[in-house]
Protein backbone atom coordinates (compact mmCIF):
# COMPACT_ATOMS: atom_id res chain seq x y z
CA UNK A 1 0.00 0.00 0.00
CA UNK A 2 1.43 3.36 -1.07
CA UNK A 3 2.14 5.88 1.74
CA UNK A 4 -0.32 8.75 2.14
CA UNK A 5 0.91 12.03 0.65
CA UNK A 6 0.61 15.24 2.64
CA UNK A 7 0.49 18.50 0.66
CA UNK A 8 1.74 21.88 1.92
CA UNK A 9 0.89 24.70 -0.48
CA UNK A 10 2.26 28.20 -0.10
CA UNK A 11 5.46 30.26 -0.14
CA UNK A 12 9.04 29.68 1.00
CA UNK A 13 11.25 32.77 1.35
CA UNK A 14 14.85 33.10 2.42
CA UNK A 15 17.72 35.52 2.95
CA UNK A 16 21.15 35.69 4.60
CA UNK A 17 22.77 38.72 6.21
CA UNK A 18 26.19 40.16 7.02
CA UNK A 19 25.65 39.30 10.70
CA UNK A 20 25.82 35.61 9.77
CA UNK A 21 22.11 35.02 10.42
CA UNK A 22 20.23 33.05 7.77
CA UNK A 23 16.46 32.57 7.48
CA UNK A 24 14.12 30.28 5.57
CA UNK A 25 10.45 31.15 6.10
CA UNK A 26 7.39 29.09 5.22
CA UNK A 27 3.86 30.48 4.82
CA UNK A 28 1.35 27.66 4.31
CA UNK A 29 -2.27 28.78 3.76
CA UNK A 30 -3.16 25.16 2.90
CA UNK A 31 -1.67 22.26 4.84
CA UNK A 32 -2.73 19.19 6.86
CA UNK A 33 -2.54 21.48 9.92
CA UNK A 34 -4.56 24.30 8.41
CA UNK A 35 -2.98 27.69 7.85
CA UNK A 36 0.33 28.24 9.65
CA UNK A 37 3.78 29.79 9.28
CA UNK A 38 7.27 28.85 10.40
CA UNK A 39 10.75 30.35 10.53
CA UNK A 40 13.93 28.28 10.23
CA UNK A 41 16.78 30.41 11.59
CA UNK A 42 20.48 29.53 11.37
CA UNK A 43 22.43 31.67 13.83
CA UNK A 44 25.99 32.90 13.11
CA UNK A 45 27.45 30.12 15.25
CA UNK A 46 25.56 27.46 13.31
CA UNK A 47 22.77 26.72 15.80
CA UNK A 48 19.53 26.00 13.97
CA UNK A 49 16.31 27.32 15.50
CA UNK A 50 12.73 26.47 14.53
CA UNK A 51 9.90 28.91 15.30
CA UNK A 52 6.37 27.76 14.41
CA UNK A 53 2.89 29.06 15.08
CA UNK A 54 1.23 25.63 15.47
CA UNK A 55 2.23 22.91 17.96
CA UNK A 56 1.32 20.07 15.58
CA UNK A 57 3.25 21.66 12.75
CA UNK A 58 6.22 22.23 15.07
CA UNK A 59 6.32 18.52 15.98
CA UNK A 60 5.97 17.47 12.35
CA UNK A 61 8.75 19.77 11.09
CA UNK A 62 11.07 18.62 13.89
CA UNK A 63 10.62 15.00 12.80
CA UNK A 64 11.70 15.78 9.26
CA UNK A 65 14.29 18.56 9.62
CA UNK A 66 17.25 19.24 11.91
CA UNK A 67 17.34 21.87 14.69
CA UNK A 68 19.19 22.45 17.94
CA UNK A 69 16.38 24.59 19.35
CA UNK A 70 12.64 24.85 18.72
CA UNK A 71 9.88 27.04 20.03
CA UNK A 72 6.10 27.30 19.54
CA UNK A 73 5.43 31.01 19.18
CA UNK A 74 3.22 33.31 17.10
CA UNK A 75 4.69 33.64 13.61
CA UNK A 76 3.12 36.33 11.45
CA UNK A 77 3.99 36.09 7.73
CA UNK A 78 2.09 38.44 5.44
CA UNK A 79 2.38 37.87 1.70
CA UNK A 80 1.34 40.46 -0.90
CA UNK A 81 2.16 40.66 -4.62
CA UNK A 82 5.17 42.88 -3.90
CA UNK A 83 6.22 42.14 -0.33
CA UNK A 84 6.63 39.49 2.36
CA UNK A 85 6.74 40.66 5.98
CA UNK A 86 7.75 38.32 8.80
CA UNK A 87 7.49 38.78 12.56
CA UNK A 88 8.36 35.92 14.92
CA UNK A 89 9.62 36.27 18.49
CA UNK A 90 12.46 38.82 18.19
CA UNK A 91 12.93 38.27 14.44
CA UNK A 92 11.73 40.87 11.94
CA UNK A 93 12.28 40.18 8.23
CA UNK A 94 11.06 42.12 5.19
CA UNK A 95 11.46 41.07 1.56
CA UNK A 96 10.55 43.43 -1.28
CA UNK A 97 9.83 41.21 -4.27
CA UNK A 98 11.25 42.10 -7.66
CA UNK A 99 9.27 41.70 -10.87
CA UNK A 100 9.15 38.13 -12.23
CA UNK A 101 12.28 37.43 -14.26
CA UNK A 102 13.23 34.94 -16.97
CA UNK A 103 13.11 31.98 -14.60
CA UNK A 104 9.58 32.79 -13.44
CA UNK A 105 8.40 33.18 -17.01
CA UNK A 106 9.98 29.84 -17.87
CA UNK A 107 8.36 28.12 -14.89
CA UNK A 108 4.95 29.53 -15.82
CA UNK A 109 5.04 27.73 -19.19
CA UNK A 110 4.39 24.38 -17.48
CA UNK A 111 0.74 23.43 -16.79
CA UNK A 112 0.07 23.47 -13.04
CA UNK A 113 -1.11 19.86 -13.04
CA UNK A 114 2.17 18.77 -14.62
CA UNK A 115 4.23 20.67 -12.02
CA UNK A 116 2.78 18.67 -9.12
CA UNK A 117 3.36 15.21 -10.61
CA UNK A 118 6.08 13.49 -8.60
CA UNK A 119 7.54 11.87 -11.72
CA UNK A 120 7.81 15.30 -13.37
CA UNK A 121 9.45 16.79 -10.26
CA UNK A 122 11.99 13.95 -10.41
CA UNK A 123 12.69 14.68 -14.10
CA UNK A 124 13.21 18.37 -13.40
CA UNK A 125 15.45 17.63 -10.42
CA UNK A 126 17.64 15.36 -12.51
CA UNK A 127 17.74 17.18 -15.86
CA UNK A 128 16.71 20.82 -15.41
CA UNK A 129 18.42 21.62 -12.08
CA UNK A 130 21.98 21.83 -13.56
CA UNK A 131 20.69 24.23 -16.23
CA UNK A 132 18.78 26.43 -13.78
CA UNK A 133 21.51 26.55 -11.10
CA UNK A 134 23.43 29.44 -12.78
CA UNK A 135 20.24 31.55 -12.64
CA UNK A 136 20.10 30.89 -8.89
CA UNK A 137 23.62 32.12 -8.23
CA UNK A 138 25.03 28.60 -8.07
CA UNK A 139 22.62 26.65 -5.94
CA UNK A 140 24.67 23.44 -5.75
CA UNK A 141 22.76 22.25 -2.68
CA UNK A 142 19.27 22.90 -4.07
CA UNK A 143 17.19 19.76 -4.63
CA UNK A 144 13.57 19.28 -5.70
CA UNK A 145 13.29 15.79 -4.18
CA UNK A 146 14.98 13.78 -1.46
CA UNK A 147 14.54 12.04 1.88
CA UNK A 148 13.85 13.86 5.09
CA UNK A 149 15.54 13.32 8.43
CA UNK A 150 12.54 11.16 9.37
CA UNK A 151 13.06 8.92 6.33
CA UNK A 152 10.09 10.12 4.28
CA UNK A 153 10.38 11.06 0.63
CA UNK A 154 9.58 14.67 -0.24
CA UNK A 155 9.03 16.52 -3.53
CA UNK A 156 9.00 20.30 -4.14
CA UNK A 157 6.74 21.35 -7.02
CA UNK A 158 7.91 24.86 -7.96
CA UNK A 159 5.31 27.26 -9.39
CA UNK A 160 7.09 30.64 -9.35
CA UNK A 161 10.36 32.28 -8.30
CA UNK A 162 10.97 35.93 -7.38
CA UNK A 163 14.23 37.62 -6.41
CA UNK A 164 13.96 40.07 -3.53
CA UNK A 165 15.63 42.87 -1.61
CA UNK A 166 15.72 41.96 2.06
CA UNK A 167 16.39 43.52 5.44
CA UNK A 168 16.14 42.03 8.91
CA UNK A 169 16.56 42.79 12.60
CA UNK A 170 16.72 40.76 15.80
CA UNK A 171 15.45 42.51 18.90
CA UNK A 172 15.54 45.76 16.97
CA UNK A 173 19.22 45.37 15.99
CA UNK A 174 19.75 45.58 12.23
CA UNK A 175 21.55 42.56 10.72
CA UNK A 176 23.33 44.48 7.96
CA UNK A 177 23.21 43.94 4.22
CA UNK A 178 22.37 40.71 2.47
CA UNK A 179 25.10 38.24 1.50
CA UNK A 180 25.16 34.94 -0.41
CA UNK A 181 23.80 32.31 1.97
CA UNK A 182 26.02 29.57 3.36
CA UNK A 183 24.47 26.13 3.72
CA UNK A 184 22.06 25.90 6.67
CA UNK A 185 21.62 22.12 6.81
CA UNK A 186 17.97 22.13 7.84
CA UNK A 187 17.11 19.36 5.39
CA UNK A 188 18.16 17.60 2.19
CA UNK A 189 17.79 20.80 0.13
CA UNK A 190 19.24 24.26 0.60
CA UNK A 191 17.43 27.48 -0.28
CA UNK A 192 18.89 29.56 -3.17
CA UNK A 193 21.86 31.65 -1.98
CA UNK A 194 20.30 35.04 -2.77
CA UNK A 195 17.22 36.67 -1.17
CA UNK A 196 14.18 35.24 -2.92
CA UNK A 197 10.67 33.84 -2.59
CA UNK A 198 9.40 30.61 -4.13
CA UNK A 199 5.77 29.68 -4.72
CA UNK A 200 5.71 25.96 -4.02
CA UNK A 201 3.72 22.83 -3.22
CA UNK A 202 5.59 20.43 -0.94
CA UNK A 203 4.49 16.79 -1.12
CA UNK A 204 5.70 14.56 1.68
CA UNK A 205 4.96 10.99 2.70
CA UNK A 206 2.93 10.75 5.90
Amino acid sequence: MAPELLAFDGWIAGAAFASGDRFVVGRWPRSPFGSFADVMWARPGGERVLLASDERALAFIRRHYTFEEHRATPVDVRVSPRRIRVSAAQVELDLDLEQPGALSRLLALRPRRLRTLRTWVAIEDRLARPLVAPLLGGGAGIRARGRTRGGSREWYAIHAFRLARARAAIGGVDLGGTVPARACGFGFSEFPPMPAAVRVTSLIEA
